[in-house]
């Protein structure tokens, strides 16, 4: 299994594509749809789903845009489906002071929770990791795992945006991605890649 990913719009979003031999998955299509449509050309393999971390703005920009293009499953938390709907909940209407309209989209998700989980193909162990936003999701696969915005290298995810709370941020790190496999990659939704153990002395998680 590869993964490859682009870093788009206004936040640098690290937007995922999951390979296996014969087709792909898509991670938090962020913004500039077009990039993410052309990326998805020259890998050559058919599209199967969306997955989604989270749904801020900054995860689903590009959402509507992909699946005029494909006609695919969107998989999220139910605790962030009115977050497609509603800018003040997924963030956008917070920074509309900065220029950025409102973002909405039209898809029609499918709720995840945590669990083993074969999607399309991938066999994925999904952990609800809420703190950032409620619903937020981490994927575990075989050779690697996705983190969202819970954890960065050397940060956390912000727990200033709706529901966020650092309390339960922290929780879900250290009770949950902190299981995970010392020295497995853990791909953020911001930044460079890190492991668990490349995170114990993280200072945000002690303060």
């Amino acid at each position: 299994m590869e993964i490859s990913f682009l870093t788009l719009g206004i936040a640098d979003t690290n937007t995922y594509f999951i390979e296996n031999e014969d087709s792909v998955l898509l991670v938090d299509p962020s913004s500039d749809g077009q990039e993410i449509i052309s990326k998805l050309k020259s890998i050559g393999k058919p599209l199967k789903a969306i997955i989604l971390t989270h749904a801020h703005f900054d995860h689903i920009g590009a959402l509507d845009e992909v699946l005029e293009h494909y006609d695919v499953p969107v998989y999220l938390h139910k605790e962030e489906f009115d977050f497609l709907t509603e800018p003040a909940k997924n963030g956008s209407e917070k920074f509309s002071q900065y220029g950025l309209k409102p973002i909405t989209s039209h898809a029609k998700p499918i709720a995840l929770d945590e669990g083993k989980h074969d999607i399309e193909g991938f066999n994925v162990e999904v952990i609800h990791t809420p703190g950032h936003s409620p619903g937020g999701l981490t994927f575990i696969f075989d050779d690697f795992a996705l983190v969202g915005d819970a954890l960065f290298n050397n940060g956390i995810g912000r727990t200033d945006l709706y529901r966020g709370d650092y309390e339960t941020l922290v929780d879900s790190i250290q009770d949950k991605i902190f299981t995970i496999k010392d020295d497995l990659p853990l791909y953020p939704g911001h930044g460079p890649s890190t492991t668990v153990e490349g995170e114990q002395l993280n200072p945000y998680l002690h303060g």
